[in-house]
């Protein structure tokens, strides 16, 4: 596979292109929220849905009083989780006159001519592969690691589980020797990233791209929604790409990633609440189990290595209740047992 280092086409020009965003609030964010909005329109956004999951700010007068008629709300009425709210969101997008949608979490900011660059490197790249399913995304260097580090193609691991694959115990113990006791020439970032599959947050896409791959499936409530839905693309021979001077500034981290825990072992066992990490671990597993094309003996070699390296750092850390949660998270996952779990619905 050949990662197109030249797809961004300076210069490219069309007739205007109307970019409706998709973003999806909840409790007090508002904060947030209107920094999203205004950095969206200073990008020469047409307009914005703004998806309410039970906010408890007055989204829809706050909207009103700041752009007018230019945002809509779709008030849920309460917190339904990222997939029913992106998937109300753009439904209601597609049913518009818009050409593109730019989804946005309430807490990305995109960052001066993003917007443009990333309608510059869709038009190159569907110039390229014209009728491929396509979605373009904007560069967060912090969850896109292996891109900022100078990798052009981050892939799916097919047969691991929660994302860990026994044969990456090597590369990255050599990778922290090589840390530790000398400097690794620092690679240049590529124009281009290619992933299998991608976060909400940046994408920008056709909206008729819709009609190929549907909605966010609403049973997965909450974390990997984005997952499985962007991986519809790569299954149809589609591509996603990240274009890497298009940047996506995260206001507020997630707790889950990689600069906040020592390994993925840790992030399990003391990141996050655990209402967040049961649905991360329950649809992160569906995902890989049922969606996924693997070899069952060797997910299953990858899944005992893991709970085996969890229960020891679940016992010297005292978190046997966090290991009981996440072990069953990882049955109801495999099971297909989907939908808001009792005890664990969102507020």
């Amino acid at each position: 596979m050949t990662i197109l280092n030249d797809l961004i086409t300076a210069g490219w020009t069309g007739r205007a292109q109307r970019v409706t965003l998709v973003t999806v609030t909840y409790g007090n964010r508002w904060h947030l929220l209107s920094q999203v909005l205004a950095s969206a329109f200073a990008e020469q956004v047409a307009d914005a849905i703004v998806v309410s999951n039970g906010s408890r700010d007055n989204v829809a007068q706050l909207c009103l009083e700041t752009y007018g008629e230019r945002v809509s709300v779709v008030d849920l009425g309460r917190n339904t989780g990222s997939a029913p709210g992106f998937g109300a969101g753009l439904a209601q997008a597609r049913r518009s006159n818009t050409d593109f949608i730019l989804i946005l979490d309430d807490d990305n900011v995109l960052e001066p001519g993003g917007l443009r660059k990333l309608l510059d490197g869709h038009a190159a790249a569907l110039a390229q592969r014209a009728g491929q399913p396509l979605i373009v995304l904007g560069f967060r260097p912090e969850n896109q690691a292996e891109i900022a580090a100078g990798d052009t193609h981050r892939p799916l691991a097919a047969n691991a589980f929660l994302g860990f694959h026994v044969k990456d115990i090597r590369r990255k113990l050599w990778s922290k020797i090589q840390r530790r006791f000398w400097a690794r020439p620092q690679r240049a970032v590529p124009p281009v990233g290619l992933l299998d599959n991608a976060p909400y947050s940046g994408m920008l896409f056709r909206s008729s791209l819709l009609d190929e791959i549907g909605l966010p499936n609403p049973e997965f409530v909450l974390y990997a929604d984005d997952t499985e839905f962007s991986y519809r693309v790569t299954r149809r021979g589609g591509q996603l790409l990240v274009i890497t001077d298009a940047r996506v500034t995260d206001v507020e981290s997630s707790w889950n990633t990689r600069s906040r825990h020592r390994s993925a072992f840790d992030a399990w066992l003391s990141g996050g609440s655990d209402l967040g990490v049961y649905y991360a671990v329950r649809n992160r597993t569906c995902f890989e189990r049922h969606y996924v094309k693997h070899a069952p003996w060797l997910r299953a070699v990858n899944r005992w290595i893991f709970f085996a390296v969890l229960k020891v750092m679940a016992r010297q850390q005292g978190k046997q209740k966090r290991l009981a949660l996440l072990q069953e998270a990882v049955s109801d996952g495999e099971a297909r047992r989907l939908g808001v779990r009792q005890g664990f619905e969102l507020r």
